[in-house]
């Protein structure tokens, strides 16, 4: 059996939403009420130090099947915001369930005792790592078909299906335009307007299943000919064709009330010429200005070649947040995941990334974390 947490932010100086044993229906009758009052009354963030909020943008991956020595760390010691789990973290339902219930419980006991976004990138076709989840058919696919009522139905499965063994994210649906290198089945098609449809309608079903979606890979991976997990793309379109084929189906999921936008590894010379979208600050600015996106900016991961130039991602995380980024996702060797998380810390501490810009970040990711029913573990 699940039991399920409704409240979830917290202050250092406690929790609001209870201890896991609360959260699964066995604390005391009351508390929840009282401690929402105390959070009114002082915001979670408020209460939060510079390295507490820096690890909330991290979402960082894991070497096994069970919890190690080194995601135990970067929970207690460093506040991580979130887990990747990849394939070969993931043998079973009840295999996962036991993982994602004892990194919760960990989290909630660890001050300021804030529940993690567990993720996943199920998409569906060949991108499907969860043993457990039913199968469904690639979005190019479903784009075929032509009915976004599909493209819900598919997404609310795979949500409900995710959450039964407590993975609330996942990094899906892809809203890119056309099927470039990376991307292939993965796009629901060629036209803008359908992806857009069938995006939202992603969008959509992911909301009703109670998991938190990212559309991606802003702006736009679909016209690349090159991977960037290998590479750093580069995709040379006008910035009238910008805003009429790669943008209208990041819009559309936007508009659909996505909670997270994904930004890619890919250089948009009409947008900035220099950096790829993850690290440029001109292409987030028209993210949040452009598009109207109040939620949270998610980079690809700093992992690949096309963010880090073959370094280690310390520098691609720095330059990430500076440019707007609210979270990081890293799944390098724990210590460059570590290291990322100090550079961070440092760039904060000594002005070259505002406090307030932290702060910022820091309450757009409690107010998902909030909404989320994030904290689901095995009784």
């Amino acid at each position: 059996m699940i039991g399920v947490m409704g409240v979830l932010l917290v202050g250092c100086g406690g929790t609001t939403g209870g201890s896991p044993d609360d959260a699964s229906g066995n604390g005391k009758k009351g508390s929840s009420a009282e401690q929402a009052k105390k959070k009114e009354e002082k915001p979670a963030v408020e209460t939060m130090s510079i390295p507490e909020m820096v690890g909330q943008m991290f979402v960082v991956s894991l070497g096994g099947t069970e919890p190690d020595y080194y995601i135990e760390k970067m929970v207690r010691e460093r506040n991580i915001g979130g887990v990747l789990l990849f394939g070969y973290n993931m043998k079973s339902e009840e295999q996962v369930a036991s993982l994602t219930s004892a990194l919760q419980k960990l989290s909630m006991k660890t001050e300021p005792s804030i529940p993690l976004f567990i993720g996943v990138d199920q998409e569906g076709g060949e991108i499907a790592s969860a043993p457990w989840v039913t199968p469904q058919p690639a979005a190019a696919e479903i784009g075929q078909g032509g009915d976004p009522q599909v493209a819900r139905a598919i997404s609310e499965q795979m949500g409900n299906e995710l959450l039964r063994a407590g993975v609330n994210t996942d990094f899906a649906p892809v809203v890119d335009t056309g099927f470039g290198a990376a991307i292939g089945a993965r796009s629901y098609g060629e036209d803008p307007r359908l992806v857009s449809k069938m995006g939202a309608a992603a969008v959509k079903g992911f909301e009703a299943a109670g998991v938190v979606a990212s559309a991606k890979h802003f702006p736009n991976h679909g016209p690349a000919t090159s991977d960037s997990h290998k590479s750093l793309p580069v995709v040379d379109h006008d910035l009238a064709t910008v805003r009429s084929y790669d943008l209208p189906p990041f819009r559309a999921a936007i508009q659909a009330g996505v909670p997270m936008v994904m930004a890619g590894h890919l250089v948009y010379p009409a947008l900035d010429p220099e950096k790829p979208a993850s690290l440029s600050e001109k292409s987030m600015r028209m993210l949040r200005e452009d598009l109207g996106f109040e939620g949270v900016i998610v980079t690809d991961d700093l992992a690949m070649e096309g963010a880090n130039g073959g370094e280690p991602p310390a520098g691609a995380a720095v330059e990430a947040v500076k440019a707007g980024a609210d979270m990081l996702i890293i799944s390098s060797p724990p210590q460059e995941q570590a290291d990322a998380y100090d550079a961070v810390v440092k760039a904060v501490r000594s002005g070259e990334i505002p406090e307030e810009q932290l702060r910022a970040s820091t309450e757009r990711i409690l107010k998902i974390k909030k909404k989320y029913s994030l904290y689901r573990v095995r009784d």
